[in-house]
């Protein structure tokens, strides 16, 4: 199951090292500590109800993204202001589709162009250097979603439940990364992009 409006980037963002840095072009909000979204410890970007862009019927609207690094994983959680379809149910026109960045040296000059930034309507760049994405748009027949890596990547099982999707992703996917990282996602439908968090710029995990 792969999405129709997010094919390109998904497909520019090969699981070769050599093809994944020479795909793209490039193109600063941080995060606080909260006991809301992602629980104690979390990085938030917190984005508001009601902003989302896409013109169909179906408009994911997301309300924060949410990282904590934990003991040997990043936690990534996302928010929404309805109840999340995963595309594992079959529902292609409806099912939420999601990809979040991660500039895991927190470095704009290495890695590739966000695909947030190819999408986003309007606001600041996100200003990262992309060196993995999750993609939660295309899933392996064991229910698991790629991490794709310029170094390292491999397989997770995201979570859907009620508004929220989380997903726990050892450091060993992302590379041997230390968890510090900045991010940003885009998510929407199989047919347009709805939403970006944060709207502005990273979110930054610095700790």
């Amino acid at each position: 199951m792969c999405a129709t409006f997010f094919h390109m980037g998904a497909s520019t963002f090969p699981r070769s090292p050599l093809a994944f840095v020479a795909a793209l072009l490039v193109l600063t909000a941080c995060g606080s500590d909260s006991t809301g979204p992602g629980g104690p410890g979390a990085s938030v970007a917190n984005d508001p109800a009601g902003d989302a862009f896409g013109s169909g019927p179906v408009e994911w609207d997301i309300t924060a993204l949410a990282v904590n690094h934990v003991s040997g994983a990043v936690d990534v959680e996302l928010d929404f202001t309805s109840n999340v379809i995963s595309p594992l149910t079959g529902d292609t026109a409806n099912a939420i589709i999601v990809f979040v960045d991660f500039d895991l040296d927190q470095d704009s000059t290495t890695g590739v162009a966000s695909i947030v930034d190819a999408y986003r309507p309007s606001g600041t760049p996100t200003g990262m250097g992309v060196d993995c994405r999750l993609d939660l748009s295309t899933f392996n027949a064991d229910s698991t979603a790629n991490v794709s890596c310029v170094s390292g990547g491999g397989t997770v099982r995201p979570v859907y439940s009620g508004k929220k999707i989380t997903v726990h992703i050892p450091l060993s996917v992302l590379g041997g990364d230390d968890g510090k990282v900045n991010a940003a996602a885009i998510v929407g439908t199989n047919a347009e992009p709805t939403d970006i968090a944060p709207n502005n710029g990273h979110l930054a995990v610095n700790k």
